[in-house]
């Protein structure tokens, strides 16, 4: 029993140093940005690295989001692996994709679906949020492109979903935790999630703080950051989508 604590104990205290540290990393690699020349704004580090590359190609816009969505999975999906399978010693999908079908967890899946789709027609209007999305303005060059885009982006929210909902949450509780547990890690969870987001829209830095404990419950509800992590992906399609669609930019090509 003491050496279980103990492994607690100690999965707590890596766990939670990684994750600052990590994000840490991924904000100043990923996110840091210079001011923005119109809808566009440039990634410092990848332009610093790779503008040589590009040579005023307009495309640059298009691969800094790649560059983003890699570094995102090496972060939060490669390195948490590494840790937790060399240094915890632990199974990394036990801990972190861990999944039961649920009944109840699709049924409300299928009510928060079309009342998420829905959200996102009026939250496209927005000219802030507009500002911020889609991530690359050449999106709305083609429907090829902005299925490529899409695609891409999964593995950002795949990445996202396993080191904040999977990696960091499950892996600061207990095996049956108790509610105020629950409620300790929703919170640290959720604080993380929306610093995550400094940088971004009033607007998105709030629903940051509004739903990372929505996202933490159901995860934890059901055992499972697969729900959330859909739900979350078909949400952010659908306001790419619906920002080109208010501001008559959509593809009108598919190539």
């Amino acid at each position: 029993m003491v050496k279980d604590v103990d492994l607690l104990k100690k999965r707590r205290v890596v766990i939670l140093t990684a994750t600052v540290i990590i994000t840490a990393i991924y904000w100043f690699t990923a996110l840091w940005h210079g001011p923005k020349t119109g809808y566009v704004k440039d990634l410092i580090v990848f332009h610093t690295l790779f503008d040589g590359c590009f040579a005023g190609n307009q495309w640059i816009d298009f691969w800094q989001y790649i560059y983003q969505f890699a570094l995102t999975v090496i972060l939060f999906v490669f390195v948490p692996w590494l840790i937790v399978k060399f240094y915890l010693r632990e199974n990394f999908k036990k801990l972190v994709y861990r999944h039961k079908h649920n009944k109840t967890a699709l049924i409300i899946c299928c009510i928060l679906y079309p009342i998420v789709i829905v959200s996102t027609f009026i939250t496209a209007k927005d000219p802030v949020l507009a500002y911020e999305y889609p991530l690359s303005k050449l999106i709305g060059t083609s429907w090829s492109i902005f299925i490529l885009f899409e695609m891409a982006y999964f593995f950002y929210f795949f990445s996202y979903e396993t080191f904040y909902r999977g990696f960091l949450q499950f892996g600061l509780l207990k095996d049956k935790p108790s509610i105020k547990e629950i409620i300790i890690v929703i919170l640290i969870q959720t604080v993380i999630t929306t610093l995550f987001h400094i940088g971004k829209p009033i607007s998105e830095l709030s629903m940051a703080a509004a739903f990372g404990p929505v996202f933490g419950y159901v995860a934890i509800r059901f055992n499972s950051i697969w729900y959330g992590m859909i739900i979350h992906f078909v949400m952010n399609i659908f306001i790419d989508f619906n920002v080109l669609h208010s501001f008559e930019k959509l593809p009108n090509h598919f190539f």
